[in-house]
């Protein structure tokens, strides 16, 4: 994953990103203007911020969303978390299955797992005919229940919730971990 570190806070900074590539503005003083290709991550005075939402930012914002909720997306501390995790070779399949596997006992039901993974993708509590087929693709060993996460976490309309396409510009705010 390729960084680069700034020595002052992010608000001293205009950073855009498009095209695969970051512009980072200094606001004033004599830092000037960086061009910005390949790089995924940039670090401020006062925090940090992915760009790469292709890739485990992305990741991990959507399961952050369907897991604990679209509000967790802003969550720092867990995103740094789950960056690590995939920075350091975890699958996103792992790192779905340790998050719902945080976040539920590993004895929770099939009902309660889609229960907590529609609710927080679709923003409603599933009905039945809802829960009966996801517990039925549970059941059936369609899904376990960290690709069942995995699943969720990557439809669109979780992209939807967690405003994906406004991270793409502002990128994912986490604490390194």
């Amino acid at each position: 994953t390729d960084a680069v570190r700034y020595a002052l806070d992010r608000s001293f900074y205009s950073v855009t990103a498009g095209s695969g590539a970051l512009q980072v503005q200094a606001l004033g003083g004599t830092e000037g203007r960086d061009q910005l290709s390949a790089v995924e991550r940039l670090h401020f005075a006062d925090r940090s911020v992915a760009y790469d939402l292709g890739g485990a930012a992305g990741t991990t914002a959507r399961l952050l969303g369907a897991v604990f909720g679209p509000a967790a997306v802003h969550d720092r501390g867990a995103a740094g978390i789950g960056l690590q995790k995939l920075d350091q070779g975890m699958s996103a399949l792992d790192l779905a299955r340790l998050a719902i596997d945080l976040r539920l006992a590993a004895s929770a039901s099939a009902a309660d797992i889609v229960t907590l993974l529609y609710t927080h993708v679709v923003g409603v509590a599933p009905d039945a005919s809802a829960l009966a087929t996801y517990t039925g693709l549970l059941a059936n060993g369609t899904y376990d229940r960290g690709s069942l996460t995995l699943m969720a976490a990557m439809t669109d309309l979780e992209a939807q919730r967690i405003d994906l396409v406004g991270l793409t510009a502002s990128g994912l705010d986490y604490t390194p971990t």
